[in-house]
């Protein structure tokens, strides 16, 4: 268990025998908890650096949580409330 520096410069603390496999593009990760408490997949690039799994999976979008105010206009525009 350890800090990392990812390339952007945010800090992660994180396990390496604690991850998974992506269920978008299939590539290994390693879940990591940011200073404010978010668990985040991250991953090595071939150079050795760490990097969020955000920024390399084609499938990111699918994963990501929408804040919850936009989650009430979206479903108030669907209904026709708005």
């Amino acid at each position: 268990m350890n800090w990392i520096t990812l390339e952007g410069g945010a800090e992660v603390f994180i396990e390496e025998s604690k991850g998974g496999i992506c269920k978008s593009c299939g590539t290994r990760f390693v879940w990591g908890v940011t200073r404010n408490n978010k668990f985040i997949p991250v991953t090595k690039t071939p150079e050795g650096k760490w990097i969020s799994h955000f920024a390399d999976c084609p499938g990111a979008g699918k994963h990501r949580k929408q804040p919850e105010g936009e989650l009430k206009i979206v479903k108030a525009k669907k209904e026709g409330a708005v």
